[in-house]
């Protein structure tokens, strides 16, 4: 929102030091700037203009600028004796850091220039057909001498405020004027209107067939559409809103000075004695002023003629009932309307507009029939209005601000000060708010304007900024306690360093995903969706990491960036559920070794090492049995993850539907809830390296496919627990001479005891009991 000070001087004397009051006081300020930075500008008038006579397309004048006459050289065709006209004098600077020197001409001194408003800096778009290519003049009298700048409505500052959506009431000059009053303790000034109603008599009905619509204000006047004057347009432009004529300029006018959108209906398109204000119906087909058809719903606000819309309620206003040139005869419509209403028919039309702004922030219902008058008195003086009598209007039910309690005690406490009952209530005054004892509390309630303002926390922050940000005393805070990291978070900070050091990178994708994300993946819950959606493709939230994975590899293999190894810990969602997972996707090969010709493929194995690693590194043992119930993993290569007979995650291979839906090649993947990083982990113990020999020993049986490999080698572990420090599969075999749904299982072991040499009975021994075990559990047939 901008601020300009040439309109905010209308309701408040301007202090000095705007800019610093409101930055620390009101809003942050993005900006603050002049508003034209030329100098040395006046007002001129042209007494004499005759041809160069050394030049066929240069004219010589003679301009009164007040203190004196210069003699100007001017290139353009549209000079003319008798204008008013911007002149630059000698010594003045325009933008661009142009300055303006005294010059001879073709042999005729020049002490100046009149001016184009594009050497003035006026954006091309802004400016009349008539001035594009020459210079600009006043279409009325204008003093000689008078500030350039005041003229086109240019000179002093403006402020660009960085709003907050809390922050409404500043989306108004006057609502600005309020705030910034408040802080300096003087008061505000509201110009008053001197215009008189015709004889002719406003006889439209007004009726209110919706709640949606507070209050309803309508005039009717005979006017003249024209050009706006160019202070107008100016005030318009530096506001950034585009001059159409001088009726929907007003209307612009008043609703960035006031806050009141306000919206004018040509009287003879709209053709009726009746205005129906009433919801829209199911799929009622309107076009807009912005001529895009839209289809409307029944929560959509239409003001009508009785039989068909001519405006989108709060929105905008529709083609059928435009003000153009030929208009003659005006309805002007002041109105209030439900905010919430009016979000959502902006939010669902995609179709943002000041007035839709506004109402969605909250409009001022007293400044609804200020905001009327207001521009009733500057179409009498700018547009030749002839004003009907009387207002029609009629209203439901306005909304209120609530009443809060304030505790004194409270305000204290929290701000850190030793205000008085009396000064609270002399800020709150100051703020327009009414205040009235209670015991040793005070109630309150807000004007208005100020929506925002619903609970006593709202109300104690409005003191501080009446007694000031910068008046709190800094204090350093001493704490009570050394901040640390807790468990959880040193563990995770250890399992990022730990897949990083293999070479993986770390990925944060969004929270919000769409419904075919969710389908098929690990679901913890019934799904949480958001109430208002900023697109379909993200209105879920996350049950699992895996398709945020999936889309960062199809977009790296859609730019022929491969051989992706990444990860991402980030928390998952369902219904009263929230919980941090861990997941992993490799993809292609981990390790591109073109010199020594010995790359890692990444495979189901290389990515249950870094699962058996991440346990490591904790002490703990994860096992993986095979599974077939995730839909998004191919059905022979999975598996579900345990931790102390917990499902904790799955592992394995895409789908290859799941392919097609990312349109990605074959990945692995795995995931894990990292709950159990909650508890202290014992660091890594060490123990003396054994001074006796180690013996090692391989056993093969044929055995039943039917029985997971891991369940054999937990019976040998816990067998041969006392003398065993490793065991590993080294080869799996079916085919020939190994019955169909068996295969041979070839595992080695390694024995040591610390305190002495293992005789060869002893390992026999060992392999006696396992062997006895495993034909007894597996039905295991040893082989010779």
């Amino acid at each position: 929102m901008f601020i300009l000070e040439n309109i905010l001087k209308n309701f408040i004397k301007v202090p000095s030091n705007l800019y610093e009051v409101t930055n620390q006081q009101i809003i942050e300020v993005d900006a603050y700037e002049t508003l034209n930075s030329s100098t040395k500008l006046v007002v001129g008038h042209v007494l004499e203009c005759v041809k160069h006579p050394n030049s066929d397309h240069l004219s010589l004048t003679k301009v009164n600028i007040g203190s004196e006459v210069l003699s100007i050289v001017c290139g353009a065709k549209n000079v003319d004796k008798g204008q008013y006209v911007i002149v630059a004098q000698v010594g003045s600077v325009l933008p661009g850091n142009f300055e303006i020197k005294e010059a001879t001409v073709r042999g005729e001194k020049s002490l100046g220039m009149i001016c184009s408003l594009t050497e003035l800096g006026f954006d091309e778009k802004y400016i009349q057909e008539e001035f594009k290519n020459g210079i600009f003049y006043f279409d009325h009298e204008v003093t000689p001498g008078t500030n350039g700048l005041e003229a086109l409505g240019l000179h002093l500052n403006k402020l660009l405020l960085g709003l907050t959506p809390n922050r409404g009431d500043l989306l108004s000059h006057l609502g600005f004027a309020y705030d910034l009053a408040s802080m300096l303790n003087i008061p505000v000034t509201i110009p008053k209107t001197n215009f008189k109603e015709s004889n002719q008599v406003n006889n439209i009905d007004v009726v209110l067939d919706t709640n949606d619509c507070h209050l309803y204000n309508l005039r009717v006047m005979d006017v003249t559409v024209k050009e706006s004057p160019i202070w107008l347009k100016n005030a318009l432009i530096q506001s950034d809103i585009r001059p159409i004529n001088n009726v929907v300029d007003i209307t612009n006018y008043i609703l960035i000075t006031y806050g009141t959108p306000l919206h004018a209906f040509d009287f003879n398109k709209v053709n009726s004695s009746k205005i129906v204000v009433r919801n829209a119906l199911d799929n009622e087909v309107v076009e807009t002023l912005d001529e895009v058809t839209r289809n409307l719903q029944t929560t959509d606000i239409v003001i009508t003629n009785g039989e068909k819309p001519i405006a989108l309620g709060g929105v905008m206003g529709l083609n059928n009932s435009s003000i153009d040139n030929n208009t003659t005869k005006i309805m002007l419509e002041a109105a209030l309307f439900n905010k919430n209403s009016i979000a959502q028919t902006s939010k669902r039309l995609n179709l943002r507009s000041d007035s839709s702004l506004r109402f969605e922030r909250g409009v001022e219902s007293s400044r609804v029939l200020m905001g009327l008058e207001a521009a009733t008195q500057m179409l009498v003086e700018l547009a030749d209005a002839m004003v009907y009598k009387n207002i029609t209007s009629n209203q439901t039910i306005l909304p209120v601000n609530p009443t809060i309690e304030v505790n004194p005690k409270n305000v204290n406490r929290l701000l850190g000060t030793e205000l008085t009952l009396q000064e609270i209530i002399n800020y709150l005054t100051r703020l327009n708010y009414k205040v009235n004892k209670n015991d040793n509390n005070i109630e309150v309630q807000a004007p208005d304007y100020r929506k925002d303002i619903e609970i006593e926390a709202d109300v104690i922050e409005e003191i501080l900024r009446v007694y000031g940000y910068h008046h709190i005393e800094n204090k350093k805070v001493q704490p009570t306690s050394i901040g640390e990291l807790s468990t959880k978070q040193k563990n995770i900070r250890k399992l990022k360093n730990m897949l990083s050091g293999f070479g993986l990178n770390e990925v944060i994708n969004y929270s919000l995903v769409s419904q075919k994300e969710i389908k098929g993946f690990p679901q913890i819950g019934k799904n949480v969706e958001i109430l208002m959606p900023l697109s379909d493709d993200r209105h879920i939230l996350r049950q699992s990491l895996i398709p945020g994975l999936l889309k960062t590899l199809n977009y790296h293999l859609s730019r022929q960036i491969t051989d992706l190894a990444i990860f991402e810990t980030g928390h998952v969602f369902a219904e009263g559920i929230e919980q941090n997972n861990l997941a992993i996707l490799l993809q292609s090969k981990l390790l591109d070794s073109s010199y020594l010709k010995q790359d890692i493929q990444n495979d189901f194995y290389v990515l249950k090492g870094l699962l058996d690693k991440i346990g490591a590194i904790f002490n703990l043992e994860f096992e993986v049995k095979k599974s077939n119930e995730s839909a998004a993993l191919h059905p022979g290569i999975q598996g579900t993850i345990y931790l102390r007979n917990q499902v904790i995650g799955i592992i394995g291979k895409t789908h290859p539907l799941t392919d097609q839906t990312f349109d990605i090649k074959d990945c692995y993947v795995l995931e894990i809830n990292l709950d159990f990083l909650n508890e202290n982990y014992n660091e890594l113990t060490f123990e003396q390296i054994s001074k006796y020999p180690s013996l090692q020993r391989d056993i093969s049986f044929v055995v039943s496919k039917t029985y997971p490999v891991s369940d054999i080698l937990a019976i040998i572990k816990q067998t041969a627990r006392k003398y065993l420090t490793n065991i590993e599969v080294f080869d799996v075999y079916e085919g020939e001479n190994v019955e169909t749904g068996s295969h041979s299982v070839a595992i080695s072991m390694t024995f040591n005891d610390p305190v002495k040499t293992l005789e060869k009975q002893d390992i026999e021994k060992i392999l006696k009991s396992v062997q006895n075990r495993l034909e007894f559990n597996f039905k295991a047939v040893f082989r010779a």
